[in-house]
């Protein structure tokens, strides 16, 4: 599908079309203004500006699903790093994120739980955010 300039620019701006809720779509967002998130400026000048406007996305709100299986398999010696659990789930790591996956180094044999952000619906392929990853 070729996308010209126009429509680009048409599908890329603050509008009814990507506001969290339009119609029928439901983009799993939650937009909020920064006056209630608290992220405008006060006196120390950190945040957004007071006098533009500006949205922010409530990570609270994103979808999430959690998976506790078994570490089948770790290939450290490849970039990305890849684990295999044992319910078929695929991770991939940079060294430094396998660094800080919390709780021991991970090993074959050993029971890892991750969120990610994703709908609970989605049963693609399609690789998720990472969330939070322990090992026990």
């Amino acid at each position: 599908m070729k996308l010209n300039f126009r429509k680009y620019f048409e599908q890329n701006t603050v509008g009814y079309h990507n506001d969290g809720f339009s119609g029928h779509h439901h983009h799993g967002n939650a937009w909020m203004t920064s006056d209630q998130t608290g992220s405008e400026q006060k006196g120390d000048f950190l945040g957004s500006p007071p006098h533009l406007p500006s949205h922010d996305l409530k990570l609270a709100d994103v979808p999430t699903i959690n998976k506790k299986a078994v570490i089948r398999l770790i290939e450290k010696n490849k970039n990305p790093i890849r684990i295999l659990l044992g319910d078929g789930t695929n991770l991939f790591f940079s060294y430094d994120e396998f660094k800080r996956i919390k709780g021991p180094m991970p090993e074959v044999g050993r029971t890892m739980s991750v969120t990610f952000q994703r709908f609970p619906q989605d049963k693609s392929q399609n690789t998720s955010q990472v969330q939070d990853c322990e090992v026990f």
